[in-house]
């Protein structure tokens, strides 16, 4: 989903790892709020009509204007058993919901509504606020049959195996990285799938909603999609300091990206372990501490410094930080390996 711009001069503690997701997911859902609560297919009037189409992908994709409702209904038909292979694992999980349940899923888990968003954006789904705390995804009675034999295909089965891969591969990039340009994974899967005959016309704007829909992006002054990672604080910087140093190569062995996969890569794992243990019992009840150590661990990533590393350390505390704690930063800080551009370990 778009990312929602953090400022440069905001101190670390409002911008770590975990801060931004919650952010991001609390934006997710005050634009869910604001959509109608009718889907396409419903008998919706014609503001509400012009009102979907603009939270839609199509909207994002196209300069034209509102094609008209019957229109709009007849493309998303024709769209649905393709678009249906290129979800996200998650989207993919909340339509094989709904179809056991009626057309309905509770949004039981915060981590879903991106997902329910890009359903919504895919117009495919309306979503039923019940009160704060509830709410309820409904698919469209109209797309129910023409999903369920998408998900009988061949080519949905070939698909997700591969889509299973490509999401794990862009994972692993983004971690050793940061950040992504977009263009060449969606021409890397479309050269998969022409090589296993099972290519069609427009399969591109498929992969290009996956990414949207399963990845936090912005948009460059050029106009691409630069894929981020979530914890990635300040992209606006760091794409500044690349465009400045110039070209700059990076050779990815297999061993890097296995280690993209885990999240860790092996010269990170003695000092993420130490760390770990230092704060166990030690951390905010409301906090997790695998969470806490993720927004550390993020942090040198992007260069941060070890003083300020501490003082979000101590925020995360229910107690004074012991000097086991402040070794196991130490070493953090020095064996994290930093995303391209960022700069090196400095104690300070």
């Amino acid at each position: 989903m778009l990312r929602i711009s953090t400022k440069r001069a905001e101190p670390w503690c409002d911008k770590t790892m975990s801060v931004l997701k919650e952010r991001q997911l609390e934006a997710c859902q005050e634009r869910l709020t604001r959509c109608p609560a009718k889907g396409i297919f419903d008998d919706v009037a014609e503001d509400e009509a012009i009102a979907l189409y603009q939270f839609s992908f199509y909207a994002q994709e196209s300069r034209r204007g509102f094609p008209g409702l019957d229109a709009m209904r007849r493309q998303v038909k024709r769209a649905v058993e393709r678009e249906a292979c290129f979800l996200t694992p998650r989207e993919d999980g909340l339509v094989k919901r709904m179809l056991m349940n009626g057309g309905k899923a509770p949004l039981d888990d915060w981590d879903d509504i991106s997902a329910a968003e890009a359903l919504v954006s895919r117009l495919w789904c309306s979503l039923i606020v019940e009160s704060e705390e509830s709410a309820i995804l409904q698919l469209s009675d109209a797309l129910m049959g023409k999903l369920m034999q998408a998900m009988l295909s061949s080519d949905y089965t070939k698909i997700r195996e591969k889509i299973f891969h490509f999401d794990a591969t862009m994972h692993s990039m983004l971690y050793l990285i940061g950040f992504l340009h977009a263009e060449a994974p969606v021409q890397h899967f479309i050269q998969y799938l022409k090589a296993e005959s099972i290519y069609r016309s427009g399969d591109e704007a498929y992969v290009a909603r996956f990414q949207r829909a399963g990845f936090d992006y912005i948009q460059s002054r050029e106009g691409d999609m630069l894929l981020l990672h979530p914890g990635l604080a300040d992209p606006e910087h760091l794409l500044t300091g690349l465009s400045m140093a110039g070209t700059t190569q990076v050779h990815v062995t297999r061993e890097m990206m296995m280690g993209g996969m885990n999240s860790m890569l092996p010269e990170e794992t003695a000092s993420a372990r130490a760390m770990r243990g230092a704060i166990h019992g030690s951390v905010r009840p409301e906090l997790d501490e695998d969470e806490a150590l993720e927004d550390l661990r993020m942090m040198a990533k992007q260069g941060a410094g070890l003083a300020e590393m501490r003082q979000v350390l101590e925020s995360m505390l229910c107690v004074l930080p012991t000097p086991r704690m402040i070794s196991a930063l130490n070493q953090l800080h020095l064996q994290t390996v930093r995303w391209i551009g960022m700069p090196s370990a400095v104690l300070n």
